[in-house]
């Protein structure tokens, strides 16, 4: 994994045009089928810092809750358009993430783990998850910790995975090794993981999580979320949280403040190929 590798301005301003019309594609679909999505992570951040992309930034970052996603899910197993596929937990036997991605067909966006799996994997929009959290306090430490268990198990049961932290490393391969050798295949591991994230779906709870989040799962309210706001990115409007600033401290302290400058940039892939974009 090489953390060290640039982007030069022209590639990156490349990867921003393509992933904006994978973005507008799957806008449109939420607007035809009255689906509520949110801006998120740092895209969320691009939203209100510089009403677009993070200059540095390689990616756009979406954010359902689980009903819109499930049938955004099902509007693409019946029909996506041919230059797009959909991943998500349960549909690529070696996608290794628990939340959701639409790509770009005959691109290449080829990551340190790129060579593990069974597909080539292309440009992409993520489309993460809000879950329902229970409000008893228990549960929730339950529900939480039981989550993140069975999302570390999720991507062990795939991938090897490579860590600057030797001793990390030595026990997420560990387990990677078990899991290959016990007769359980990634996709039973798969289900009962969306099978915890989902326990209180059809319960109705005042909060709700995002359970592969770096910031250990957080938690937030339906309420920060709605009633959504609208504002610009890039040439178009998009669906921002209406607590937009408690969403973005979750990930973001001052969030306001550029980092130091040597900070700004995010690795390149080890391969990247736009096709025909």
């Amino acid at each position: 994994m090489d953390k060290s590798k640039r982007y030069d301005d022209e590639t990156l301003k490349h990867l921003q045009q393509v992933e904006m019309k994978i973005l507008r594609y799957f806008i449109e679909i939420c607007e035809e089928n009255n689906l509520t999505y949110f801006m998120y992570a740092g895209s969320l951040l691009g939203v209100i810092r510089h009403q677009g992309f993070i200059p540095w930034d390689d990616d756009i970052d979406v954010i359902m809750f689980r009903d819109d996603f499930e049938k955004l899910n099902k509007i693409f197993e019946e029909n996506i358009d041919e230059r797009y596929r959909f991943f998500n937990v349960l549909n690529e036997e070696t996608y290794h993430y628990t939340w959701g991605r639409l790509t770009l067909k005959n691109t290449i966006f080829r990551e340190w783990w790129g060579n593990q799996v069974d597909y080539t994997p292309p440009i992409f929009l993520d489309i993460f998850i809000l879950d329902n959290i229970p409000s008893n306090k228990f549960k929730k430490f339950v529900h939480k910790w039981t989550g993140f268990a069975w999302n570390q198990l999720t991507m062990y049961s795939i991938l090897k995975f490579e860590n600057e932290s030797k001793l990390k490393q030595t026990v997420q391969r560990t387990m990677h090794y078990i899991l290959k050798i016990l007769p359980v295949s990634p996709t039973a591991i798969k289900k009962r993981c969306v099978k915890s994230y989902t326990k209180y779906q059809n319960e109705n709870c005042e909060e709700v999580c995002d359970f592969p989040s770096e910031n250990q799962m957080q938690m937030s309210f339906k309420s920060d979320w709605l009633p959504l706001k609208r504002a610009k990115f890039e040439d178009m409007e998009v669906n921002i949280p209406n607590n937009y600033d408690k969403i973005l401290r979750m990930d973001f302290d001052d969030y306001m403040e550029l980092p130091p400058e040597e900070s700004r940039f995010n690795a390149a892939p080890e391969e990247i190929d736009f096709g025909e974009y």
